[in-house]
């Protein structure tokens, strides 16, 4: 064979064994179970081939066997990739046939895994303590000159400091960025029955907004609060989720965009990563204790989502109030990145950009059903929200828990 074919091989036979890791590594649906929902078919037909095409193969089912019971380890992964190669190499009329149905299922997608040629999975983990211990003094800011970025995160964890540390990490790697056009404020809004971490948060933001609430998170509540009571003067508005670790030169490549196209809000990628644990680790060392300005992917493994509704959406602040900000019905996960896109593409002109690196830290995931096993907000009409009754009131919570108590009595 030619060594154009041998690496044709190479590279199905590491895409038959992604799909061993799709079907089986429980990381995937907890990525988000909508776009699992949508995969699980494809995932399940092409390991399905794999198993069968591994039949007579005592040591490939060994090292399959091992790879679903352990997805995280990029040496079975490697192994399986391997096996597989030797018997396609034997087979060309079924690697032809497995080639057009993986080609098929790839086109289907909606969560795919990555892993980095150079990813070892062995960074040590870091807690809370690790990262606050890496934050150095912010650089001075320079002058603003009328084109102000505000960044709001909402935020909350009820979970044992996992998306803490992940906040940490964000903060530090937004106090590290390359934007010289104007001034940048970072704002982060925790909502909870307490402030529980804003002994940690406020050195590192310039604002910190506690917004009280008892209930399920509402990420869009807590962003609008954010916008309406920090956001004045600020010409662009950048939701950023807490857990996202973004390189030097997000803020000055999502400005620019804004002036160089001329739209009114977009999403600054196509894919977004969800690392795994070790991943993390090795992302959050590279960008806020080396200070490098970026992390390479080929260091990193993780479940890569396509077109992510949220992560990091920019908007310019004027157009964000046109809609009336994010839609404070939805409660809990899911839906409320979807319906502002929604309406910001309706309102004005909304692009999607493809060559930002969204890195998105590990952390425990939230529940993404309620218990009839139904999204928290299917009752919410999607693109219907006006903010007619207002919007990022700070007390609205307190206020309705006020009247809820005089009600009853």
């Amino acid at each position: 064979m030619t060594p154009a074919t041998t690496e044709a091989v190479q590279v199905l036979a590491r895409r038959l064994a992604d799909y061993a890791v799709l079907a089986h590594d429980p990381a995937v649906p907890a990525a988000t179970v909508g776009y699992w929902e949508m995969s699980r078919a494809s995932y399940a037909a092409i390991d399905g081939e794999v198993r069968m095409l591994l039949a007579e193969n005592l040591d490939g089912r060994r090292v399959h066997t091992a790879l679903i019971a352990t997805p995280h380890e990029p040496a079975h992964h490697r192994s399986l990739t391997e096996h597989l190669a030797a018997l396609l190499h034997r087979q060309p009329a079924q690697q032809a046939r497995l080639a057009a149905l993986t080609d098929a299922a790839d086109r289907e997608l909606w969560l795919d895994h990555h892993l980095g040629d150079r990813h070892s999975g062995g960074a040590t983990p870091l807690g809370i303590e690790d990262v606050r211990a890496l934050a150095r003094p912010r650089a001075e800011q320079p002058a603003a000159d009328g084109r102000q970025v505000h960044i709001v995160i909402p935020f909350r964890d009820r979970t044992g400091g996992g998306r803490a540390r992940n906040l940490l990490a964000c903060l530090i790697a937004l106090r590290d960025q390359d934007h010289e056009a104007g001034s940048i404020q970072v704002t982060v809004v925790e909502t909870d029955k307490l402030p529980h971490w804003r002994e940690l948060i406020e050195p590192l933001a310039d604002s910190y907004v506690f917004a009280t609430h008892h209930g399920r998170f509402n990420k869009s509540w807590a962003v609008n609060v954010g916008v309406v009571t920090q956001g004045s003067g600020s010409t662009y508005t950048c939701v950023l989720d807490a857990d996202i670790l973004v390189d030097r030169s997000f803020v000055h490549r999502n400005v620019q965009r804004f002036l160089d196209d001329g739209h009114t809000a977009h999403v600054c990628c196509d894919q977004s990563l969800s690392l795994d644990g070790p991943s993390t680790a090795e992302a959050i060392a590279r960008r806020c204790s080396a200070g490098d300005p970026a992390v390479p992917l080929n260091v990193l493994r993780g479940v890569l989502l396509r077109e992510p509704p949220g992560g990091a959406l920019w908007t310019r602040t004027d157009a964000y109030h046109e809609v009336a900000g994010f839609d404070e019905r939805f409660e809990g996960w899911g839906g409320e990145d979807e319906d502002i896109v929604r309406r910001l593409r309706r309102s004005g002109a909304f692009r999607r950009y493809s060559d930002d690196p969204l890195l998105h830290m590990d952390h425990p995931r939230p529940p993404m059903r309620n218990s009839a096993q139904q999204g928290f907000n299917a009752h919410v009409q999607a693109g219907s929200w006006n903010g007619s009754e207002g919007y990022g009131d700070l007390r609205k919570y307190t206020v309705a828990s006020l009247h809820s108590t005089t009600a009853d009595t």
